[in-house]
């Protein structure tokens, strides 16, 4: 028997007739729309690194693209088009494309940088749905919020993310390991928004009946909220949600202190969580536990399994902080200061005394200031196109500087 194959998530799953493309936006262009702008091309885009946008009836923003040469690339558009091909990526895009938009960049890198970056602020349909990974990738998050909770999510730009790890690919593995954390640390797992979070604890009591004269039925008062999952009963939880909703919670402390366990160890700098499920796991085989005991070694294993693929992230990070010199298409370079993966400023290289003083202080500011060891969750994207770019481009670390930050 053939294993089940595991369903794709909701929000990685394109609609085979997405609903949004009747929208007035995704409107079919007429043939004539596209000749003109098939025309417009010819006549007014060069042959330069860029981005492109492709837009719908109403102008919003139905694609993004980059291209090295941004001429040849928008004209075979036209030339997939022609052809007939109502399967092929580009002649769908453009079916729907009313106005083409596009502007030049420095360079290729720069061109990679823009693309992304419009993709995120315009998160263009096409972008979306043409672009979907086969393979499921799950992602280790921290929330923002007076009571963070530790999550596996689906996808990099969760908005309630704080702290983001990822992309994983063994799923079942990740969700071990995201409970072996949150048992660990006594960190909550649970999706109960902010709104639904109380801000003190209090204990747990039963509903209590209050005798009533005779021949009256007996009053049951209201109890309070019940926990919303067992780890409360099980200890493993300090159980934020049964707390009541007004006043200063006690456990306020405590709570950050546990939250605070686990950004360390996603930024590779505590192992305390497998101590600590170690410890439980020897105590329950000295007991003659061996059933927990055996549950525990389990969760040992799966927090050991993502400490090593943070270790390797984590290694990969600091391998990528460094001036990168760029060479651009018109013979000009152009600098870029990455810290960690991530494109901290970008300026032309210095033509004057004043502007190296100007370049040298910048360079103090980005690199030595304090750097909490976490990629900003909104910087998670850049970080895999910049380590990509070197990995396809292994001739350009030729021209990077290597900055090593200041011990602080």
């Amino acid at each position: 028997m053939p294993p089940r194959r595991t369903p794709r998530p909701a929000q990685l799953r394109a609609p085979a007739q997405p609903e949004d493309l009747r929208h007035a936006a995704y409107a079919a262009a007429p043939v004539t729309r596209r000749r003109a702008l098939r025309a417009q091309v010819q006549a007014d885009c060069r042959d330069l690194p860029g981005v492109y946008r492709m837009l719908g009836a109403t102008g919003l923003v139905l694609y993004v693209g980059k291209a090295k040469r941004l001429r040849t690339r928008l004209l075979s558009y036209f030339r997939a088009a022609r052809k007939g091909g109502r399967r092929d990526k580009q002649a769908r895009i453009l079916r729907h494309a009313h106005a083409l938009e596009w502007e030049y960049a420095p360079d290729e890198f720069a061109a990679l940088l823009r693309e992304l970056r419009l993709i995120k602020l315009h998160r263009p349909r096409f972008n979306i749905i043409m672009n979907v990974d086969e393979a499921p990738r799950g992602w280790l998050m921290v929330t923002h919020g007076p009571v963070p909770a530790l999550r596996m999510v689906m996808r990099s730009d969760d908005p309630e993310a704080a702290v983001l790890y990822g992309p994983f690919r063994r799923m079942w593995m990740l969700a071990e390991a995201a409970r072996a954390l949150a048992d660990a640390t006594g960190v909550r797992d649970c999706t109960l928004a902010p709104s639904q979070l109380p801000s003190a604890p209090q204990p747990l009591r039963r509903a209590r009946k209050v005798a009533k004269p005779a021949r009256s039925a007996a009053v049951v008062t209201e109890a309070p909220r019940a926990p919303a999952c067992l780890r409360v009963e099980l200890g493993t939880c300090p159980g934020p949600c049964i707390a009541p909703r007004v006043g200063p919670w006690d456990g306020a402390d405590d709570y950050a202190a546990r939250v605070h366990e686990v950004r360390e160890f996603l930024a590779g700098r505590t192992s305390r969580p497998i101590a600590t499920l170690r410890a439980a796991m020897h105590a329950a085989s000295e007991a003659w536990h061996f059933e927990r005991a055996g549950a525990l070694k389990a969760r040992v294993e799966a927090l050991e399994w993502l400490e090593g693929r943070l270790q390797r992230f984590h290694a990969g990070a600091d391998r990528l902080s460094f001036v990168y010199r760029a060479a651009g298409h018109d013979g000009t370079d152009r600098l870029y200061l990455v810290r960690r993966g991530t494109v901290r400023a970008e300026l032309a290289p210095p033509a004057t005394p004043e502007d190296e003083a100007a370049l040298r202080a910048l360079v103090d500011r980005v690199f030595h200031a304090p750097d909490g060891g976490e990629v900003p969750t909104h910087d998670m994207d850049e970080f895999y196109l910049v380590a990509s770019w070197f990995r396809r481009h292994p001739g350009e670390l030729a021209r990077v500087t290597p900055i090593v930050p200041r011990a602080r």
